[in-house]
């Protein structure tokens, strides 16, 4: 997993967020910024990038596949004896296999 430069989150109420639209969406696209919706008070609704939503996706994905689970805990030994270097090298050898 790569290191994280997201923000905190920033709650915004749903009047504001429907007001200044444009500008949430050139915080989110140009500055990774990350909103809370909220209505009276309560969340309702996240705005974030399209990168960081495939990224969740991606993370969802990986935690439902039994193979790619199996394949983490091989390479956890795989570490430890020195074979396999860091994730990003696992999810390399990962995706050679679904070809």
């Amino acid at each position: 997993m790569r290191p994280s430069k997201r923000k905190v989150p920033q709650q915004i109420n749903a009047f504001t967020a429907r007001t200044h639209l444009g500008q949430l969406i050139k915080q989110v696209s140009e500055n990774g910024a990350t909103y809370v919706v909220t209505k009276k008070g309560k969340p309702k609704v996240v705005i974030v990038g399209v990168k960081e939503y495939e990224d969740l996706l991606e993370i969802l994905a990986e935690q439902h596949d039994r193979g790619f689970q199996k394949a983490l805990r091989e390479s956890a030994a795989q570490i430890k004896r020195g074979e396999v270097s860091s994730i990003a090298a696992l999810r390399a050898i990962y995706r050679k296999r679904l070809r």
